[in-house]
């Protein structure tokens, strides 16, 4: 059986109350620091790091933390342990959107973690991401 797509969230309507990222070296560094944590197995630790810059309500960030806390024991069990994480990609759409590509790397198996920061203004939220085991889709352009 195939693991599906975990979609943590996609475009939300409002960036209000986010924290801004100065450019997109500290966005790239922000996506390092949470891939360093999930690669150690802390998922929680991960996504509490990416907390600040995201643009969903608390009560939302707090489920999807608690969803991917009861996911992980499940990809492990199909995919092995942990076994580190890789930068993969950074590219620019215009002067507003970047997307950063990172694997999280199991014995057997990836999850690709996908962010897509927005900055209209040079400062950059953390817009979207999601993680899910496609590995295709690493493949495509």
């Amino acid at each position: 059986m195939k693991i599906i797509a975990v979609v943590m969230f996609f475009l939300m309507t409002t960036a209000a109350g986010a924290a801004t990222l100065e450019s997109k070296d500290a966005a790239k560094k922000l996506t390092d620091q949470i891939m360093a944590k999930v690669a150690s197995g802390d998922i929680e630790g991960g996504l509490l790091l990416m907390k600040p810059y995201l643009i969903i309500p608390e009560s939302e960030f707090n489920v999807m933390v608690e969803q991917s806390k009861l996911q992980l024991p499940v990809i492990q069990g199909r995919f092995g342990r942990i076994i580190g994480s890789e930068f993969i990609k950074e590219k620019s759409v215009g002067k507003s959107l970047l997307q950063i590509v990172q694997i999280q790397k199991f014995e057997k198996h990836i999850m690709r973690w996908n962010f897509i920061f927005y900055g209209p203004n040079g400062k950059w939220v953390l817009n979207t991401f999601n993680f899910d085991d496609k590995i295709h889709s690493m493949f495509e352009e």
